[in-house]
């Protein structure tokens, strides 16, 4: 006799509770800029990385509302954000200022800058190596450009230097910005030059973000610039990325692949900036935050972790540089939520009726129910044995090993399966 049969799913639905719990309103974060201990002494114009954990401060000029003006400066100060407290370490070789300064196997190489000779202001093309666990310096070869503000960064066990800008004659009172970026390789105490930057860039600020280095602002000298372009150290390769704002001697900072932008002005110092700009180098767009406490140029900016620093610069009034440091924590983002898991359905509840009215339950694997099936189905067209044996599994009693309950085709009327997660229901009729 031909048999029918009618399939129906359901879906078996889990409903979990849950409590939301509040946060007294004391325990809430505020988002702010906080102050921290100020530094020892003003400055502007000075350097500034992280080593281990700590802040290091290098040099800088003081005494005046520009680094240029101001008294150059040879001190070295480390922080510790743990205790917040500055402590003064061994002094530069050279006192000056408009600095350069990147990490090394946990060595600082202070790179450029300007100092005074005289009454003249000279640009120097000296590199002086800081060790910070020994507090000692030493001196590595000169670059072959003397610079000041120029922008450096460590690549692949290599050292970039960017632009700046330089003395056009030798009394110092013509300077020219420049295009030129110089490669230093620690390993060999050697200097080789690089592809030309697209612009001439005095004061502009550069990161590396996913093995490409990214510039930002400058001028050179007349015209400020609010351009970002893409170096690819590996090929020699320039690429415009996008315009922002007009600004050169700001911090610049990274944090979770974002590049962090704080203060600067633009060219002459005809505005000085609070703001603090977000570039996502991922998706090539700018973005701001809160603002800085006041406006600040000529600082500097570092990161540790998620704490963000600026510390120092001018803001062009009472003839005086700053020694404020400002942080603010950069709330990592939030993970996406993670889809609830697609059920597995690694077991099921085969429920199989007999002509005789009984019903025969087997808790059994997806495999072992789709074995049933495949056996019931071959067997509607008479193909294969008239009997089937089920694994009674956890129901085996007693001393036996194994039970097998063997349950005869034609003795059967219907069967349902129900999986723990989806139930499907199976009903075959005589």
């Amino acid at each position: 006799m031909k048999r029918k049969f009618l399939i129906t799913i359901a879906l078996l639905m889990v409903v979990l509770s849950s409590t939301l719990y509040c946060l007294p309103a004391s325990a809430a974060s505020t988002e702010e800029w906080t102050p921290r201990a100020d530094l020892p002494e003003p400055r502007m114009g000075a350097a500034a990385v992280t080593v281990n954990g700590k802040i290091y401060v290098f040099g800088g000029a003081s005494d005046s509302n520009q680094a240029f003006k101001g008294k150059k400066q040879k001190n070295t100060y480390e922080y510790d954000p743990s205790t917040n407290i500055w402590v003064k370490k061994t002094d530069m070789p050279t006192a000056r200022a408009g600095l350069s300064a990147v990490v090394y196997n946990n060595k600082v190489y202070v790179i450029g800058g300007y100092l005074d000779v005289g009454t003249t202001l000279q640009r120097t093309n000296k590199v002086e190596v800081y060790d910070p666990s020994t507090d000692t310096w030493t001196e590595v070869a000169n670059m072959p450009t003397a610079r000041s503000w120029a922008s450096a960064v460590t690549f692949n066990d290599k050292i970039y230097v960017f632009g700046g800008g330089k003395n056009a004659n030798s009394n110092g009172t013509q300077n020219t910005a420049l295009a030129t970026v110089e490669c230093y390789d620690p390993n060999t105490n050697e200097w080789t030059t690089k592809k030309d930057m697209p612009f001439t860039g005095n004061g502009a600020v550069a990161a590396v973000v996913q093995n490409k280095v990214y510039i930002f602002g400058g001028s050179d000298y007349s015209t400020g610039y609010g351009s970002i372009y893409e170096y690819n150290p590996e090929q020699d390769k320039w690429s415009f990325k996008m315009n922002s704002t007009v600004r050169n001697g700001n911090g610049i900072a990274v944090i979770n692949d974002k590049v962090y932008l704080l203060g600067g002005a633009n060219n002459g110092l005809v505005d000085i900036f609070d703001t603090v700009e977000i570039y996502d180098p991922l998706t090539n767009t700018v973005s701001s935050m809160l603002s800085l406490t006041f406006s600040r140029t000529q600082n500097v900016s570092v990161s540790i972790g998620n704490d963000l620093y600026v510390i120092g610069g001018t803001n062009d009034t009472n003839n005086q540089a700053l020694k404020t440091v400002e942080m603010y924590t950069i709330k990592s983002p939030e993970p996406e939520p993670k889809p609830e898991p697609e059920p597995s359905g690694n077991r099921a509840i085969l429920t199989i009726t007999m002509t005789t009215g009984l019903d025969k339950e087997f808790d059994l694997s997806i495999e072992e129910v789709n074995a049933f099936i495949n056996w019931y189905d071959a067997k509607e067209n008479d193909v294969g044995p008239a009997r089937y044996g089920l694994d009674k599994h956890n129901n085996n009693k007693g001393p036996f090993s194994k039970r097998i309950d063997y349950v005869i085709f034609k003795n059967i009327l219907s069967f349902e399966v129900n999986e723990y997660s989806t139930a499907i229901s199976a009903s075959y009729l005589q």
